[in-house]
């Protein structure tokens, strides 16, 4: 804990154990992590610390209960795997989670392989550990003080008990980045009631301000030599270092975990600070009611946090996979495509498992593309759970069934290896295959196709991919200390022998209705139904229309763009009639060109190919099948592409 100093009495050391560091100091972190990632920096930190002990974490923000498992999953893969992790509230001013929630979204903490929350809310946490720790916890609090208000004003007793409330905010003398003018600070002024209670309490207070936190930046060749180290702890901070939308972090919430122990030429006052109505942190006349913080030299904090973090663990990097194969053609048109995903648009987003979009860096004529990020093997039974992959994973909900011929088309740009490992996990099966390729280029945008029917598990077992077998998750996987984009994903099934069309240039959009819910995975006006024997799985069927006439209207879930030239492929049974209406259209309205009427067989399944002539600048979010009075349409494996030359 930072010495007691008289009023006015300025403190100038090199960091050093206090004499009493045989003891460790428990430390209860309060925190928003998920949004700005110095949370992140601060949680390494205490981890690689030997003079604080974890004995609790608390969340705070929009979606904590997220933050908290956040939390629980880089504790468990530094290695902390006992520390209790406890849901906070939500300020009045909500914010949530940015990229950083792809980090939560691992199998890892989806699946209880990590820590889990508490029962025991934020305030309740720190009571307990508070009476515990009775006179020697430290509560580090790095977000709006929410809960620590709460956990004052409902638990004042066991608030008494704790040596010192270390608040990361405020803006006494100068401003973000040494702006000569104090300002609003974010996490005084996202709770401005709660801060104005823990300011007012009357217990002993340390105040980290951005006077002495805003100059501390983790500039490019440290953040190099910071991840360099390749242990399993700065994995997790560069994880989420990745994952964050900016480049250059502020070590903020690091200074002040370091306060907790140590202080490198520290300048402290003891003063009175009071947090007005509109959020800022005033010094008045009065009785000191807090330490403050005045300042630290940037660059010797910088060296000195990131000697400390790298040098915790030990460097662990992945092993060369196994499992080699070539890349193949991908063939005619596809006998049934499963799964497509281009990152084009935000409409899956939610199932971008791994990666981040790229918009800089994309394929001519692409949109945007997916950048591979640190993650660990979504394989837990057979991976290498001590190490940390960089990888772009996508999981294709609702998870269809594969046919014979399995094949995974995609494009990429490889830079620091020539190999890729691409990994399925099967729902049938409750466990991952992979295949590796090597001597792939490297430097620009590549095609690739693999033969999925090759994978294996990591022991060489599992046989082939089948027919039928549900997949889920289609995972890239390479070397951490290289660089991934990878676009335009198309999982199929390979074309017939007899099949003259070539693969399309471009898939827009797939429906198969095998699995999944109409209305949820399969929006739009129709049944599901199944197939008669000998044909398997499921089907859309036509119902009434708001005219009284039978359709089928499939929902795209979203805007998709179209080329000028589109064509639309489905089978069909069709009964009572031989012409229907074919429409490609938006939010209900029919795109110029995209009206067709179509002659189709009667009474037998059969595929067509309707061929739309659009203006290129359009998007579609649907596709409708009008029958005329008593007739019915069923239909499967609709296809909207742009086809192939």
């Amino acid at each position: 804990m930072i010495p007691r100093v008289a009023t006015c009495l300025f403190v100038s050391v090199l960091f050093a154990s206090p004499a009493s560091a045989a003891e460790k100091i428990p430390i209860l972190i309060d925190t928003d992590i998920g949004s700005d990632v110095d949370d992140a920096f601060a949680l390494a930190l205490a981890v690689a610390s030997p003079e604080v002990e974890i004995v609790g974490v608390t969340t705070v923000g929009g979606s904590a209960d997220d933050r908290a498992w956040l939390a629980c999953r880089f504790l468990t893969q530094a290695g902390l795997k006992n520390i209790p992790v406890a849901i906070g509230a939500a300020p009045p001013e909500k914010f949530g989670l940015d990229w950083q929630i792809q980090y939560r979204r691992h199998p890892a903490a989806i699946f209880n392989r990590t820590l889990k929350p508490v029962k025991e809310s934020a305030p309740e946490l720190m009571a307990r550990l508070a009476k515990e720790h009775d006179g020697k916890l430290v509560v580090v609090c790095l977000g709006p003080l929410t809960n620590v208000a709460s956990f004052i004003k409902h638990h004042p007793d066991a608030a008494k008990k704790v040596a010192e409330f270390v608040v990361m905010g405020g803006s006494v003398a100068v401003g973000y980045e040494g702006k000569p003018k104090p300002e609003a600070e974010w996490n005084v002024k996202t709770d401005i009631p709660s801060a104005k209670a823990v300011f007012g309490s009357g217990l002993p207070l340390v105040v980290v301000p951005l006077d002495a936190t805003a100059t501390v930046k983790l500039n490019k060749a440290a953040r190099e030599k910071l991840f360099s180290a390749r242990t399993m702890l700065t994995y997790q901070v560069q994880n989420l270092y990745e994952l964050w939308d900016k480049e250059t972090p502020v070590l903020f919430d690091p200074v002040a975990v370091a306060l907790v122990f140590t202080h490198k030429r520290l300048v402290v006052k003891e003063r009175r600070l009071e947090v007005t109505e509109e959020g800022l942190t005033v010094v008045k006349e009065g009785k000191a009611n807090a330490r403050v913080a005045l300042s630290v030299q940037a660059d010797e904090f910088v060296t000195w946090y990131v000697d400390r973090v790298r040098a915790f663990g030990m460097e662990t990097l992945p092993e060369k996979p196994k499992h080699a194969t070539k890349l193949v053609d991908p063939g005619k048109f596809p006998a049934k495509v499963h799964v497509v995903e281009d990152y084009d648009t935000d409409i899956e987003k939610r199932w971008w498992m791994c990666g981040k979009a790229e918009l800089k860096d994309i394929r001519p004529g692409g949109v945007r593309s997916q950048r591979a990020v640190l993650t660990q093997d979504f394989d837990d039974r057979q991976g290498n759970m001590k190490t940390m992959d960089r990888a772009v994973i996508f999981n294709p909900v609702p998870g269809p069934p594969m046919g014979p011929n399995t094949r995974l088309k995609f494009r990429y740009k490889l830079t620091g290896t020539d190999t890729i490992r691409v990994q399925l996990y099967s729902l049938t099966k409750g466990y991952h295959r992979y295949l590796s390729v090597s001597g792939l280029e490297q430097g620009k945008w590549a095609e690739g196709c693999v033969d999925m029917t090759q994978m294996r598990r990591p022991d060489g077992t599992g046989g082939a991919l089948s027919a039928d077998e549900r997949i889920d998750d289609i995972q890239f996987y390479i070397d951490p200390r290289a660089e991934l984009l990878i676009d335009d994903i198309i999982l199929y099934d390979a074309s017939a022998k007899e099949e003259k069309r070539p693969f399309p240039k471009r898939v827009v959009f797939t429906a198969w209705f095998d699995t999944g819910k109409q209305g949820a995975e399969w929006p739009g006006n129709f049944e599901i139904g199944n197939h008669e024997k000998p044909k398997t799985w499921k089907l859309a069927k036509s119902v009434k229309g708001p005219d009284g006439k039978h359709w089928v209207r499939i929902d795209m879930r979203g805007e998709r763009r179209v080329d000028a030239v589109t064509e639309l492929t489905f089978k069909y049974k069709l009964t009572g009639t031989e012409m229907i209406g074919v429409q490609l259209g938006s939010k209900g309205k029919v795109l110029a060109g995209g009206n067709a009427d179509v002659k189709l067989r009667r009474d037998e399944w059969a595929e067509a190919t309707v061929r739309f002539k659009l203006t290129g600048k359009e998007t579609a979010s649907e596709i409708t099948f009008l029958l005329p009075d008593g007739a019915e349409l069923l239909v499967d494996d609709v296809l909207l592409y742009t086809p192939g030359e």
